[in-house]
């Protein structure tokens, strides 16, 4: 098997407000071997994913559901896992955005998107079917990312509101993640907001409620530290992490992955295919 192409690219500064990590992998299999399978736990990114290949094919392990992906998607924030099977000539583009990012640049309230994976052609219609085209006649990997981020730069100049005070309170919250317990009273205050606005805006603009949002921030940031350390002692990831103790940690796992954290860095070991090596934690 040819190793992976993997790589995190800047945003364009335009779209740094928006947009955390834009996200190329390129992945070829000959014929005769099995696809990777790969899992995905609960995460609080909300991304718009490109395949210009081959289709993924996704299982719902919640909903015990099997289907094939359109080739482009806009993914809400996560609390179940998903198992991806990989194409065998597979090029994903993932469009991350920071907090409050994607419900700035498509207008969907992100509630609405909670475990949800929407056609994205059934938000951006046509523009979003062309850029589809395009990118499979397109061999740079330069040229994919240039004409996604061109789409983006797009519709940030469409954009009439600026910032809400929430958008910037939630980045500090998944920067900080759990490791700083801070009150709703607090978090709501830094936004200029009660704190019934304030949890009415956080579910519309991060598309959950802020104590579950932060508990979802700390396991993913918990998974993505072992699987980029695996050196690391999960006892000091309970310490980085914010987690009481170990029981804590594997009670999340359990929830959010569906498995032990041993377990689940088993299965990430066994696809071969580390997305997370090069990347943001």
């Amino acid at each position: 098997m040819e190793a992976p192409f993997c790589q995190f690219y800047r945003p364009h500064p335009a779209l740094q407000p928006y947009v955390a990590n834009v996200m190329l992998m390129h992945l070829r299999l000959p014929p005769h071997l099995p696809r990777v399978e790969k899992p995905f736990p609960a995460t609080p990114e909300q991304c718009l994913f490109f395949y210009a290949r081959d289709a993924v094919e996704v299982f719902h392990c919640a909903r015990n559901e099997a289907l094939t992906s359109p080739p482009s998607i806009i993914l809400g924030p996560q609390l179940a896992r998903v198992n991806l099977r990989m194409g065998h000539d597979q090029i994903t583009i993932k469009v991350g955005f920071r907090p409050g990012g994607l419900f700035r640049l498509f207008g969907v309230p992100m509630w609405e998107l909670l475990d949800q994976t929407v056609d994205s052609t059934f938000v951006a219609g046509a523009e979003i079917r062309q850029i589809n085209e395009e990118l499979r006649e397109m061999q740079e990997y330069s040229r994919m990312i240039g004409r996604v981020e061109t789409y983006l730069l797009g519709k940030v100049a469409a954009l009439k509101a600026g910032a809400h005070g929430i958008d910037q309170v939630a980045q500090l919250m998944q920067q900080r993640g759990a490791s700083q317990r801070v009150s709703l009273d607090w978090l709501a205050g830094q936004a200029c907001l009660s704190p019934r606005q304030f949890e009415r805006k956080f579910l519309e603009r991060v598309g959950m409620s802020p104590k579950l949002f932060l508990r979802v921030v700390r396991f993913a940031q918990a998974y993505r530290l072992k699987d980029q350390q695996p050196g690391l002692d999960w006892q000091d990831v309970v310490y980085k992490c914010g987690y009481y103790d170990q029981t804590h940690l594997i009670k999340d796992f359990r929830l959010f992955a569906g498995v032990s954290p041993t377990a689940l860095l088993k299965e990430d070991e066994n696809a071969g295919l580390n997305i997370y090596a090069g990347g943001p934690a």
